[in-house]
């Protein structure tokens, strides 16, 4: 015996008690009318169910909402692969692929780090707090929501953003967090 069987069976079981309901409503006592109605709705929802046209209307709307859902999960999956990117990028010193892969000791082609720009040099917290715009008393959750709100204006993918400024929003933000 299958699951589709003993729905089928107790969907017949409810249309039976259904009928009967409506029948001793009508003979005997009309507030066994109201009795029927639950009844009656119980056993139209499990013959839809056991039919499959629930199973139909289910996929239908699926595929009908499918696709927009799935986009946005790819979306978010490469924004997030753009986001690791950057960070991996940032941490050689904001160097991409080739550019670190062809970097030796002070030969080559690379620079002594003492010609570095100002910008990967330490951070102090005033300077992280100068750069948030927050004053030095602000409370981490402060910190937190004005380093979120910024970061997303400022990151590359968005439509104005600006990669160098994200980059010292992100320094920023990790001095005062840690």
């Amino acid at each position: 015996m299958t699951n589709s069987t003993v729905l089928v069976g107790i969907t017949a079981t409810f249309v039976g008690l259904t009928a009967l309901l409506v029948v001793a409503g009508v003979v005997v006592n009309p507030l066994l009318l109201a009795v029927a109605v639950p009844f009656g709705v119980a056993a139209y929802l499990m013959w839809f169910h056991a039919s499959g046209r629930l199973r139909e209307r289910v996929r239908r709307e699926a595929d009908r909402i499918g696709p927009t859902e799935r986009e946005r999960a790819r979306q978010r999956a490469r924004a997030g692969e753009n986001r690791r990117d950057a960070y991996r990028s940032a941490g050689a010193g904001g160097r991409t692929g080739t550019d670190a892969s062809r970097s030796g000791r002070f030969g080559n082609g690379s620079r002594d780090p003492r010609d570095r720009a100002p910008s990967t040099r330490a951070m102090s917290e005033r300077e992280a707090y100068a750069t948030l715009d927050l004053d030095p008393s602000a409370d981490r959750e402060t910190v937190r929501s004005t380093y979120r709100e910024r970061a997303k204006r400022l990151h590359p993918d968005a439509e104005d953003g600006d990669e160098e400024a994200f980059k010292e929003l992100n320094r920023a933000y990790e001095v005062l967090r840690g």
